[in-house]
């Protein structure tokens, strides 16, 4: 069985410095909350990062599917 959208695993990283390290930017995060990059201090917005990720994985997945035919 194929994994969902929801259950690929992906590493964040930061657009500025490449790091992979980051800060909640408020007490209790929740999971589309925007996060801080520990190391240059550039502000990400998960859940437009998230839509973004999701986008091109599926754009990728149509590209394949359309290369098989």
């Amino acid at each position: 069985m194929n994994p969902s959208m929801a259950q690929i695993k992906f590493t964040l990283k930061c657009p500025q410095c490449g790091s992979t390290r980051f800060k909640a930017t408020t007490r209790k995060p929740g999971p589309n909350d925007p996060v801080t990059c520990a190391q240059c201090g550039t502000v990400l917005d998960l859940a437009a990062e998230k839509k973004r990720l999701e986008e091109e994985a599926r754009a990728a997945a149509e590209e394949r599917l359309r290369d098989q035919s």
